[in-house]
């Protein structure tokens, strides 16, 4: 199991590839990292920022969009990280 660091790298990487080619993706690759590094510097992340991040993750693990491009199982590590993070957070 990849550590979170390594997720939100995964996430930058997967940005990076998609910056030119759908903008949905990009936003919430880049957003996942983002939160993500909030976590793991030990930041408070407000609920409407991870709630709609997570919103955002799970409708996009649906769309045909994420199985045409095949960044459905990045997607999904990212949302389970930050779940994890966040229950931690939360406790």
């Amino acid at each position: 199991m990849a550590t979170p660091a390594q997720v939100a790298n995964d996430m930058i990487a997967q940005a990076r590839y998609f910056k030119g080619r759908d903008k949905a993706i990009f936003k919430a690759c880049t957003d996942a990292a983002r939160v993500i590094r909030l976590h793991l510097d030990g930041q408070k992340v407000d609920g409407r920022t991870y709630g709609g991040l997570h919103h955002r993750l799970v409708d996009m693990e649906m769309s045909s969009r994420a199985s045409y491009f095949a960044v459905r199982s990045n997607l999904t590590r990212a949302r389970i990280t930050l779940e994890q993070l966040h229950r931690e957070a939360t406790r």
